[in-house]
């Protein structure tokens, strides 16, 4: 039995990672805003680090959170969520008299940075420089520097850079719940209710890369980077069937039955969520998981039908 701490534990990946380490029998400490059984504060860290034999780092203000306006406090707020919160961390495992064996910093594909208009799109694996700068790809090279000052003579170092995590989504037969979207996990269940009201839509030109990954392998990468003590460096962690917006948006509506009838357009977009987080959705990266597959990773949801079989379930 292990006992591992999970910054941001208590959200979509960072919940469903603390409850597959309980299942086999690991002990889960949560880091996160408030206390309670198993959980333990951010401001606790100044008291130093419990022994534990792992820490996974999942905290942070999502970039592309449903109803916040994208202001310059939110801008910050998404910054220093990630930062600061690793900053602390790599803070109390230097300091700890008994360091953890790994620690797991997260951040994003954004990495990779975006080309505006690109008709081809090259393959990103984890050793590829950035196509290009924008907000995003500075977030998470400040994200991933953060922790560029942990103890690595004592502690081993895993970076995982996260794609769009999908999870579990149903459509009900009746109005009551076709409305209703519930606690947001993921992605699917954000835009379930256009998609369900037959009104799904791809976005821009539709042919930019998704570079998405299923929940159960989200978590099956963590589990196995935490257990190999051969890994160290850097994953990506997506799915090795990258499909385009416009094959997910298909996919998903199939899945749902219902119909794909419009575009949203990019300048619609654009206005809409302002443009430094509109490239997110926009332009997108063809990120592989190279060093994910030869660390022997071994995936169980490999294509986006495989996938949407697993997560969209029809309720009437």
């Amino acid at each position: 039995m292990k006992h591992i701490i999970v910054g941001g534990g208590s959200g979509f990946i960072g919940s469903a990672l603390a409850q597959a380490l309980r299942d086999r029998g690991d002990r889960v400490t949560v880091l996160s805003r408030t206390g309670g059984d198993q959980r333990i504060t951010w401001d606790s860290l100044a008291d130093g680090l419990p022994d534990c034999d792992a820490v996974v780092n999942l905290a942070g203000e999502h970039i592309l959170q449903p109803g916040r306006r994208w202001t310059e406090r939110y801008r910050q707020e998404v910054i220093t969520s990630r930062t600061d919160t690793t900053k602390q961390l790599v803070d109390a495992i230097n300091a700890s008299k008994n360091a953890p064996d790994v620690f797991v910093s997260t951040a994003g594909k954004c990495f990779y940075g975006t080309q505006t208009g690109a008709v081809d799109y090259p393959q990103l694996d984890e050793d590829s420089a950035p196509m290009g700068l924008d907000f995003p790809a500075e977030l998470v090279g400040q994200w991933e520097k953060a922790a560029d000052h942990l103890d690595h003579d004592r502690v081993r170092h895993v970076r995982v850079r996260i794609g769009i995590v999908l999870g579990k989504v149903d459509r009900g037969g009746f109005w009551g719940r076709l409305w209703r979207i519930g606690r947001s996990r993921g992605l699917l269940p954000i835009v379930r209710l256009p998609f369900c009201l037959g009104l799904g839509a791809g976005l821009g030109k539709g042919t930019q890369p998704f570079p998405w990954i299923h929940i159960d392998d989200m978590v099956g990468i963590l589990t196995q980077v935490i257990d190999d003590e051969s890994a160290t460096g850097r994953y990506n962690a997506v799915s090795p069937g990258i499909v385009s917006n416009a094959a997910f948006t298909a996919a998903f509506a199939k899945a749902l039955r219902r119909p794909v009838v419009w575009s949203i357009p990019a300048s619609l977009i654009r206005a809409v969520i302002g443009p430094e987080r509109a490239s997110i959705l926009l332009e997108g990266q063809n990120v592989v998981p190279k060093r994910t597959l030869a660390m022997g990773y071994t995936f169980q949801y490999p294509t986006i039908d495989s996938a949407m079989e697993n997560l969209v379930e029809i309720t009437f």
